[in-house]
């Protein structure tokens, strides 16, 4: 259960949650379920992002009293301002995330499950592939092309 008081404990039950999540998401038996999986893991990934942002703000409210083991302040300041700045941008890429997740869910929840799977129309591996490079990156030269050996074609 969590404390509501206690961040160390709450992180720890997360984390264990998170551990115990990923092996129930191995096989899922119930397709319906997914629909319930997502929607938690966008919940769950909004209030991850706002944690990260709080520890972020307290980090820049405390810089003033920080030090490293030594007693140096100049550099324990440092230390905190640095933590608080990479707070920020993991909150800030955790929103690419959470944006992510809920455009699945909201896929998801436009499926109706099947008894039988006999697929009508299915994306090809590159047209899936595409969608998600250009939902990662949408400043893709408009042809679609990269300039990577390594970048994927459309």
């Amino acid at each position: 259960m969590p404390t509501f008081e206690d961040p160390s404990r709450d992180a720890d039950e997360l984390a264990e949650a998170a551990r115990g999540l990923a092996y129930a998401t191995r096989q899922i038996e119930s397709p319906e379920d997914t629909y319930e999986v997502l929607g938690s893991l966008h919940l769950t990934l909004s209030r991850i992002k706002q944690g990260l942002q709080q520890l972020a703000a307290w980090h820049d409210r405390r810089a003033s009293f920080a030090a490293t083991d030594d007693g140096d302040r100049v550099a324990g300041h440092d230390h905190t301002v640095k933590a608080g700045g990479w707070l920020m941008i993991a909150a800030a890429s955790t929103e690419q995330v959470v944006q992510l997740v809920m455009k699945a869910h909201s896929e998801n929840g436009r499926i109706a499950w099947q008894p039988d799977s006999a697929p009508t129309r299915s994306a090809g591996l590159a047209e899936v592939l595409a969608e998600r490079e250009a939902a990662l990156d949408p400043e893709l030269p408009a042809s679609g092309h990269t300039n990577q050996s390594t970048g994927l074609t459309r």
